[in-house]
């Protein structure tokens, strides 16, 4: 009777935990396209879509993007930007997976990472914090600078 009992619980949760990755998949998709989808329709919101990182790509800046992600990005997005960080699992909708941004032209990424750290996601039912009032301008840059290179010194 315990063992049917037992194995009764351990399939109800590998059940539910199953069942709970598509969704968290799904939720990570609608947060993600949201934004994108306004990009598409309406572009980057002004000021943020004239926006251009007026300080010099260096290797100090990387470091400062480095520090500045794993102090206060890491925890929810990962150590390598996908969205697994231990605090992110908690999260509705996921965390997004920033690894895609390495791959996007600078042109195309620097104001949008900008703004998105700036704002947050507030305006897309998010839980990610709007950074414009803790994170100066500089250090915003250093940190968009770090994603688009792939985040290098990810700690594995």
């Amino acid at each position: 009777m315990i063992r049917i009992l037992l194995s009764a619980g351990v399939l109800a949760f590998v059940g539910a935990a199953a069942t709970a990755q598509p969704d968290q998949n799904l939720s990570r998709w609608k947060a993600n396209m949201s934004r994108h989808q306004q990009v598409i329709m309406q572009g980057i919101p002004a000021p943020y879509d004239k926006m251009l990182d007026p300080t010099p790509d260096t290797e100090a800046k990387m470091r400062r993007g480095a520090a500045l992600f794993d102090r206060n990005c890491s925890s929810c997005h990962g150590w390598s930007g996908a969205g697994g960080g231990s605090e992110g699992f908690f999260l509705v909708p996921a965390p997004a997976d920033l690894e895609w941004l390495a791959r996007t032209p600078k042109d195309r990424s620097s104001a949008y990472i900008y703004w998105t750290v700036a704002e947050g996601g507030a305006a897309f039912d998010s839980e990610m914090p709007a950074f414009k009032q803790s994170l100066s301008s500089e250090d915003i840059w250093s940190l968009a600078f770090y994603l688009r290179s792939g985040m290098p010194y990810a700690s594995p």
